[in-house]
């Protein structure tokens, strides 16, 4: 017995050099994933394209607002192709290398009307105990070219001038991540994203962030319909993709009551304008989402009770007040405020009939360039036109 077990063991011993020999199918994989930091998006696939510029599929049907899970590939160069799984399109592609046992993802977004990737290492190696990492990557350039962004633990309309920035000017993916203190339950921070250097223009405001001891994040800063307000998401590496979507909008108020009397616009507690002269074009100003009830003042005259739609979040929105103290009228207007992306007509305009009297239609020209018509109270569609070089002609 003890010869036949000799035997068998050493039979073993000599053939597990042999198994090795054969190659193992996964032994040099890297691991990637995708995620799709898109609201336009319902579904993606991840493919590789090799050298002929075939399409081999490596991940399919992730949501918007979602990630993957991870997928081996052999380690190497690639080129990555994402497609959109429900429609026509040209692939949005990304180079990368993957390295053996690594994690990757690969971020999709949306910037004005492009689609874009950004190939992204998932193996930072973990801080210091009682800290956390973070850093920010700003997905939309063409909306928010520059922004700053502050972790604080007062509401973001308390900012103090004495807070500073965690991150300051971005403008893309943050290459090194910053350790923040984050206790083993969690610590909770409210994150608040301004235009940079303008601390009046809030862009997103997420509430009760809570970041983790030892946890590695990317925070993911991703366009509104808007054009202007932002949507964010946190990627923890190798871990979750939580969506923190916007819930902030912003209204203006255009003021162009008949007479040039004064006009004053509350919302609840807030005023978005005070005696603005007609016709004036006020400032945005943030207002909260869901029911849009004003109290207008015209002449000193107010009014309430107007039926106007809902704020939606992620809009911008023009209220032009016309009419008279004893007639007062109210239209809530979408504005879209995302950059023209044409290299010559690079000016986005639209006309907005608020001439008080009126009946029928009204056409505009600028610079000789029809920009549409539109009827009492309303607006037309947006058009792109060349830039002037001194003071356009609008007629």
């Amino acid at each position: 017995m003890r010869l036949k077990t000799w035997v068998a063991l050493a039979a073993a011993a000599l053939t597990l050099p042999f198994i090795g020999g054969c190659g193992n199918d996964n032994a040099n994989d890297g691991f990637v994933r995708i995620v799709n930091a898109t609201t336009e998006y319902s579904s993606l696939d991840l493919y590789t394209r090799d050298s002929s510029g075939n399409d081999d599929l490596v991940v399919s049907g992730t949501a918007a607002g979602a990630a993957s899970a991870y997928t081996g590939v052999k380690k190497g160069s690639y080129t990555f192709d994402v497609k959109s799984s429900t429609s026509a399109g040209a692939p949005t592609p990304v180079t990368g290398t993957v390295t053996k046992d690594d994690h990757f993802a690969i971020v999709t977004y949306l910037t004005g009307t492009t689609t874009k990737t950004q190939f992204i290492t998932e193996e930072e190696t973990h801080p210091a105990s009682g800290n956390a990492k973070l850093r920010v990557f700003n997905a939309a350039p063409s909306e928010a070219a520059s922004v700053d962004v502050y972790l604080i633990s007062s509401d973001c309309s308390a900012l103090q001038v004495t807070d500073t920035a965690f991150a300051s000017a971005v403008t893309g993916l943050q290459t090194a991540f910053t350790q923040v203190t984050a206790a083993s339950a969690g610590t909770t921070y409210n994150v608040c994203v301004f235009a940079a250097g303008d601390t009046s223009t809030l862009l997103l405001d997420i509430a009760g962030l809570k970041l983790k001891d030892q946890e590695i994040a990317t925070l993911i800063l991703t366009r509104t319909s808007g054009g202007v307000l932002l949507n964010g998401a946190v990627l923890d590496q190798q871990g979750a993709y939580t969506p923190y979507a916007s819930a902030i909008a912003r209204v203006r108020v255009v003021a162009d009551a008949a007479a040039a009397a004064q006009v004053s616009v509350a919302v609840g507690s807030s005023t978005l304008a005070g005696n603005a002269a007609s016709p004036s074009v006020g400032d945005y100003m943030t207002v909260s989402v869901g029911a849009f009830s004003p109290t207008i003042t015209i002449g000193g005259a107010s009014s309430s009770g107007f039926t106007l739609p809902a704020i939606a979040a992620g809009n911008d929105y023009t209220l032009l007040v016309t009419g008279t103290a004893g007639a007062p009228a109210a239209t809530l207007i979408t504005d879209v405020n995302t950059p023209s992306t044409s290299t010559t007509n690079t000016v986005r305009v639209r006309m907005i009939n608020g001439l008080n009297g009126t009946n029928g239609a009204v056409s505009v020209t600028v610079d000789g360039k029809s920009v549409g018509s539109a009827a009492f109270g309303a607006a037309s569609g947006y058009v792109n036109i060349p830039p002037s070089s001194g003071t356009s002609t609008v007629h």
